[in-house]
């Protein structure tokens, strides 16, 4: 019978006989019987059955249904068949949940025990490619919905050693369900990646390497990005391997070139990731703590393409740019000498920047005259190396107060920090803030105080703060400011910071309650 239904069309009012709790319970009673060809039978029929939602609660709600099936996983004799779909069952199991309903079911509980995660490994090692591959997919699907799977997998060092080897391998798809099995239980980890001990953790990041720059799957090489993205920050011998290879090459292959990809074209969201994943790797070279990765980033000259990014990439893509440009300008404005900003330069700034004003098509740091070509607006010439990037020579103040208006926080959160940079200097301030109003930024900053998160709206007030001291806005833009900074008194976080900014705007008394 069981063999008949599986060949069977279902409709949707077979599927309202079929949710029916004594049907569920007998089906899942013949994981009991002694006969192979029951249990497979079986494994079969509840593997047609999980396209339907209703089934799959049902199945859930029996305590007893993942018990057997991790007794056939776990039993020595069973057939690999069997030991495959039950884990297969197991993966679509627990991607039918969200994280609460995990938390929920007291058998998915039982998977993430020290023993069945320990077991799920030795199968993902110790088994033929089919089968590994459907364990490393309830590994990947356990471990996003239980801290404590993911953390048994870090913290097994045999387990990474062999994972890392066996990107070495010549299984295809079982390297491949590797890569996001390690990109998983790295992503959002305050540790990162975690890596085999020395010798094979260098080794291991070659490997990512080499995938990086020479595979030719491109969901590989999004993954090994990912992968390298995540990589620990404070490592010495990372930084010395990176530094020595051609990663940084590869991933500005991606983010400036359109590839061609030998006669197809991937999907959208294939390239979306490749580039997301291609920037998060970027941001290991662009720490403000490693000078020598930086000075890397600015010989290839990527910044115009973080630029353009800024208004074509995805949410993610434009953060993760964000994020890059502010790394990248804080160092290049923490190095500049003060020196540099002579009162010769600032009244020649001065001077650009009024034209500017008069001639807004005109690009910030242009001129007609070769001796002022790379003068820029707000730092003189302090910034004309080509391996330094100022905001305003790369055209990116205004794309950055765009992103401002992005309801993802977390974007407008890093172009915030990105124009903060601009400020760093005291000296040229009243000049970096002039730029900042000339491209809309309070415009944008106002967008973030109406209807950012809270930690975007504290960036803004610091933001909108500076611009105030140094430069005068419109009437029109000063009441709406107004209206809108007494509208977040009544933010209990905020409330302080933003009655010290009415009081700076003479709105509110120097004596007040606020303070």
């Amino acid at each position: 019978m069981a063999a008949d239904l599986i060949k069977m069309q279902l409709k949707e009012n077979n599927i309202k006989d079929l949710a029916d709790g004594q049907f569920i319970q007998s089906l899942i009673q013949m994981l009991s019987s002694n006969s192979p060809a029951h249990k497979s039978a079986c494994l079969k029929c509840v593997k047609k059955l999980m396209v339907y939602p209703r089934i799959v609660q049902q199945l859930l709600s029996d305590s007893v249904m993942i018990r057997l099936l991790l007794g056939l996983i776990s039993f020595v004799g069973s057939d690999s068949h069997l030991v495959q779909e039950s884990g297969e069952i197991l993966a679509l199991l627990v991607g039918s949940c969200q994280h609460l309903e995990f938390q929920m079911h007291q058998g998915l509980q039982e998977l993430q025990s020290e023993h069945n995660v320990s077991l799920f490994m030795q199968l993902v090692f110790n088994s033929v490619p089919e089968t590994k591959i459907q364990f490393l997919h309830l590994l990947l699907e356990l471990s996003p919905k239980s801290h404590t799977a993911r953390n048994l997998i870090r913290s097994d060092r045999d387990a990474i050693v062999q994972l890392f080897a066996a990107l070495d391998g010549d299984q295809c798809e079982v390297k491949k369900w590797v890569l996001k099995l390690l990109s998983c239980i790295s992503d959002n980890h305050p540790d990162g990646v975690p890596l085999p001990p020395s010798p094979w953790k260098e080794t291991a990041i070659k490997t990512l390497v080499a995938i990086l720059t020479c595979s030719l799957d491109i969901e590989e090489r999004s993954i090994a990005a990912a992968i390298i993205g995540q990589l620990p920050k404070d490592d010495i011998i990372i930084d010395e391997i990176l530094k020595k290879s051609e990663a940084l090459k590869a991933i500005r292959e991606v983010i400036c070139t359109e590839e061609e990809y030998k006669g197809f074209r991937p999907s959208a969201n294939v390239l979306s990731s490749l580039l997301e994943n291609a920037l998060a790797a970027l941001l290991h070279f662009t720490e403000p703590t490693k000078p020598d990765l930086q000075r890397q980033v600015g010989k290839l000259e990527v910044y115009p393409s973080l630029v353009r990014i800024l208004s074509s990439g995805s949410s993610l893509a434009k953060k993760r740019a964000a994020i890059a440009l502010a790394h990248l300008s804080q160092s290049t404005s923490s190095s500049k000498p003060e020196a540099t900003l002579m009162e010769k330069e600032l009244k020649s700034s001065m001077a650009v920047l009024h034209v500017m004003n008069l001639l807004p098509n005109l690009s910030w740091c242009c001129s007609t005259s070769a001796e002022n070509e790379s003068l820029c607006a707000v730092h003189g010439d302090a910034c004309s190396p080509r391996d330094t990037l100022c905001l305003v020579k790369a055209d990116a103040v205004k794309p950055l107060v765009r992103t401002l208006s992005e309801t993802d926080a977390g974007v407008a959160e890093a172009a915030l920090t990105a124009l903060e940079t601009l400020l760093t200097d005291h000296n040229s301030q009243s000049h970096a803030t002039a730029a900042i109003v000339d491209n809309q930024g309070v415009v944008g900053i106002l967008q973030v105080l109406e209807k950012g998160s809270l930690s975007a709206k504290s960036k803004a007030l610091d933001l909108f703060q500076k611009i105030i001291e140094h430069t005068q806005i419109s009437e029109p833009l000063f009441q709406k400011s107004e209206r809108i900074l007494i509208q977040l008194l009544h933010e209990d976080v905020l409330k302080k910071k933003v009655a010290l900014v009415l009081r700076q705007m003479s709105i509110i008394p120097e004596q007040s309650s606020y303070f």
